[in-house]
């Protein structure tokens, strides 16, 4: 990885928001806040924090609005997420719920559900509370807490438990394709990322810049894809003549590799 100094990631950053920002001005939808996306208001408790983990389990691979329109519903079926009586319920008291319209009735997700909560209480009985496990892992180990959430929970993936994260309020950012190729391109990850390097860069850019963790990759995000922006300037066949981040760029700066060939860093 190169090692940019402070200041240099501080203005790569403050080029790659400026563009986001200047086309927001020009018509562009803002990207608001992950809390926006939360099904609470609030995560204090376990059971708040238990429900908000089952609302990502139930969206992911549907609709969010059909399953945040059918929460109501599916509140009053598990209980309210009470913990404690939902570990205890067996596989009898389930078999209503297959059937429900009022549901989303995925049998899988269902009875995740129930042996979820025994997961919650067995955290609990270890940690103090499921929530004081979670907020055991500080903003530069919460990558890790991600891959904990996704392997102790079942029906819980990778995506689900980023946005259970990011929704629950946890300073956690979301890693994708366009966030590493621009990082590479820029020279600050190797070709072949091990764990832990994009989790250090992005401390690094946090650190430099003031900006959170979701600004930070919502906004790399959208500048290298072109989401809801006109174009993605470090896409597979990169703008280089009109990206601002040039005289930072590895890929563009190195030789025998001209702007424009579409030649991954």
């Amino acid at each position: 990885m190169n090692h940019a100094n402070a200041a240099d990631l501080a203005d790569i950053f403050r080029r790659i928001d400026a563009s986001c920002q200047r086309l927001e001005l020009e018509g562009a939808q803002n990207l608001p806040e992950p809390t926006t996306w939360a099904i609470l208001p609030r995560h204090d408790s376990d059971e708040e924090l238990f429900e908000e983990l089952c609302f990502h389990m139930f969206a992911a691979g549907f609709s969010r609005e059909v399953v945040r329109n059918k929460w109501p519903a599916t509140r009053k079926a598990f209980a309210d997420f009470n913990i404690a009586e939902l570990a205890a319920w067996d596989a009898a008291r389930l078999l209503p719920l297959f059937t429900d319209r009022g549901l989303i009735r995925n049998r899988r997700k269902i009875e995740s559900v129930r042996h979820n909560a025994e997961i919650v209480q067995g955290i609990a009985a270890e940690h103090g509370s499921f929530g004081a496990w979670l907020r055991s892992y500080t903003p530069d180990t919460l990558h890790l807490l991600h891959q904990e959430v996704a392997r102790h929970f079942a029906s819980v993936g990778p995506s689900a438990s980023e946005w259970f994260l990011l929704s629950s309020g946890f300073p956690f950012y979301f890693r994708t394709d366009h966030a590493e190729r621009l990082l590479k391109r820029l020279g600050l990850l190797p070709a072949r990322v091990r764990q832990g390097d994009f989790n250090a860069v992005m401390q690094a850019l946090h650190q430099a810049s003031g900006a959170s963790h979701w600004q930070l990759s919502a906004q790399m995000f959208r500048f290298a894809s072109g989401f809801h922006l006109r174009e993605g300037v470090c896409q597979e066949l990169p703008h280089c003549a009109k990206c601002p981040l040039w005289d930072h760029c590895a890929y563009f700066n190195q030789a025998g590799n001209p702007p424009g060939t579409g030649k991954d860093a």
